[in-house]
């Protein structure tokens, strides 16, 4: 961080980047988030920054900055309820499984990410999974 540069960018990183992903959770690292991110950028907060100071909106509405949130959760719940296999004959939400494979338009090795980033960027694709794994 710059602490003579405006935001803290230091100039040859100001306004830069297509997509800045800011996980600090505190109002400096958005607001160095934001200096980072081009005019008409998207800026993903991986973190709820729930401090009570003061907020200025001008860098974002001046660089018509796109704000995407990203939910966070206990991730073994999250992942105890991937696991839930259908019980047919129970009534119970908790007993029936979440059909998430509904919401992928495709998947790619990791070999192949480039060509998983650009199916991505297609308007038609929903969510693009990724398999880290070779077996």
């Amino acid at each position: 961080q710059d602490e003579k540069a405006f935001n803290g960018v230091a100039a040859e990183h100001a306004a830069k980047y297509d997509v800045v992903v800011d996980a600090t959770g505190s109002p400096a690292g958005l607001s160095l988030a934001a200096g980072l991110c081009r005019p008409m950028g998207t800026l993903v907060l991986k973190s709820t920054c729930a401090h009570g100071t003061q907020f200025n909106a001008a860098p974002f509405v001046i660089d018509e900055l796109k704000v995407v949130g990203s939910r966070c959760g206990p991730i073994d719940k999250a992942l105890g309820l991937l696991a839930v296999k259908d019980n047919e004959a129970s009534d119970n939400p908790s007993d029936k499984s979440l059909h998430v494979t509904k919401y992928i338009t495709k998947t790619f090795p990791l070999s192949k990410a480039d060509q998983a980033i650009k199916c991505a960027a297609e308007k038609a694709t929903m969510k693009v999974q990724i398999i880290c794994s070779e077996s």
